[in-house]
């Protein structure tokens, strides 16, 4: 070997050595950088073409837009977790957010049944109910209320709307619900229902359409959109109008999951959060005024709510209202009072 190759061979080594160092490094951290990756799994029982799943998939790709290290899974229609076991599937981790209509959850959480008081006022609007939902006061009861469950409420990102009643049998007005069996909307609302004279049965909003297909129940309470997306007109033709309850869909996420992420991660999700309530707040009315539009084309029979019978359910909410301030002591003292403020009850 020539003397000239012997003193270059050093050199050589030590950049092959050099450039392999670089190279494991370089690997080191793009393993890193996957290792930051976050998945969330958000979970629905909404259909995809539902504007409340529209507002979940709409907060997913928001999500994904403000961090590119998390990546957002959503199952819809209740193909991960049933929606009246959203909370306990939330917080045990069997997905990590879902958008959870309120009446679900007031049975291990009963606070939240300020949300499902039934037959509420006119002027408690979407608008007003989010209003009130985004209270201060009111978010310190949720989040203590849901924090018992390691689990965080990130925002209301959507609204039921009028929860109308629906039936496969032509009825004149409220009193013809007696000795029904009905599938609630759940919390106070079905204290309501059995007030007058129904008999409640807990299912899925995916068992609505064969429960009454079959007879299992003689009628529904459900959101327009439900009754619209789902086809319930062909099944339960009968529409009384007469919205049972106007109640929020709680977006929670399993405590141990939102610890787990990095300031830039929590904040991107937050600003999601941020900008889906914006989004579904501007579309919202115009969703329900084509939902019921298309009610009054698909039911065979609508019955408004007489006077008289809008009498006889303010008298009746009456004890179902106080109830709920029994139960709940101070919190739930205060609570009806801010509900009666937004709501503009008397």
């Amino acid at each position: 070997m020539s003397p000239s190759m012997h003193t270059r061979l050093p050199g050589l080594r030590a950049r092959i050595l050099g450039g392999a160092a670089a190279a494991v490094l370089t690997l080191a951290a793009a393993g890193a950088a996957n290792a930051a990756d976050v998945t969330i799994r958000l979970g629905h029982y909404f259909a995809t073409e539902d504007f409340r799943g529209r507002t979940a998939q709409h907060f997913a790709d928001r999500v994904e837009a403000l961090s590119d290290s998390i990546d957002v899974e959503v199952f819809p229609a209740e193909s991960l977790v049933k929606g009246r076991e959203g909370l306990q599937a939330t917080a045990q981790g069997t997905v990590d957010m879902y958008s959870i209509y309120a009446g679900y959850v007031t049975g291990q959480a009963k606070l939240l049944n300020i949300f499902t008081l039934p037959f509420p006022p006119a002027s408690y609007t979407d608008e007003a109910q989010a209003k009130f939902a985004a209270d201060p006061a009111v978010r310190d009861v949720i989040d203590r209320s849901l924090g018992r469950f390691n689990v965080r409420m990130l925002g209301v990102i959507n609204s039921s709307g009028d929860v109308g009643i629906f039936l496969r049998e032509p009825v004149k007005g409220i009193g013809d619900l007696n000795g029904r069996k009905l599938r609630g909307a759940g919390g106070l609302s079905d204290e309501a229902l059995r007030a007058l004279g129904g008999s409640v049965v807990f299912m899925s909003a995916a068992e609505q359409f064969l429960a009454l297909q079959t007879g299992t129940v003689d009628g529904i309470a459900t959101t327009w959109s439900s009754y619209v997306n789902n086809n319930l007109a062909s099944v339960a033709p009968t529409h009384l109008d007469a919205n049972l309850v106007r109640s929020p869909y709680l977006l929670i996420m399993n405590g141990r999951k939102w610890q787990s992420l990095d300031a830039d991660q929590q904040k991107a999700i937050e600003q999601a959060v941020t900008e889906t309530i914006a989004w579904s707040t501007e579309n919202f009315k115009a969703e329900q005024d084509k939902l019921y539009a298309e009610i009054k084309t698909q039911a065979k029979v609508s019955v408004p709510l007489s006077a008289e019978d809008r009498a006889k359910v303010d008298e009746m909410v009456k004890p179902i209202y106080q109830g709920f301030v029994d139960d709940n002591g101070e919190d739930g003292a205060k609570l009806m009072e801010l509900w009666k403020r937004y709501a503009g009850a008397s």
